[in-house]
């Protein structure tokens, strides 16, 4: 078991890293497809927001972040614009719980809800991308 565990100590930042990547990815080229889940949503909740424009912005920079994730750039910062991102979303269980049906959640409620360990992963890799860096410098410290 030590094994196991040695190996899933060494892949966990990228996995975690590469997972939330491919979800932006997904999830931001959906936005394009077809806007209107999230502009519905948005005119339920944040009206003054409900429109294609400001959903292709949104997949836009979804898009950006998971391809800056993928190729390792700015990653802690990158995360953090995650974390912005589904701090937004998570805000419509404030402005609007009819929408969520806070505490029994409609099937937009349960569809917000995985923003929690979404906004989760991504402080996970900010702070293990701040972690390594650190490390990395400590490294350089003492080699010099």
């Amino acid at each position: 078991m030590k094994t196991v565990f040695q190996f899933i100590e060494r892949i966990a930042p990228s996995f975690l890293r590469y997972s939330l990547a491919l979800i932006l990815l997904w999830i931001g080229a959906l936005k394009f497809v077809d806007p209107s889940p999230v502009r519905m949503l948005l005119s339920a909740s944040l009206p003054f927001l409900a429109f294609n424009a400001f959903v292709y912005v949104l997949g836009a920079l979804e898009i950006i972040a998971a391809i800056l994730l993928f190729a390792g750039v700015w990653v802690r910062y990158v995360a953090l614009l995650c974390l912005v991102l589904f701090a937004g979303t998570l805000t419509i269980f404030v402005i609007a719980p009819g929408v969520t049906g806070f505490p029994f959640l409609t099937l937009a409620g349960q569809f917000l809800l995985k923003d929690v360990v979404l906004a989760a992963a991504a402080v996970s890799v900010a702070a293990m991308d701040a972690a390594k860096q650190t490390y990395n410098q400590q490294i350089v410290q003492i080699a010099s």
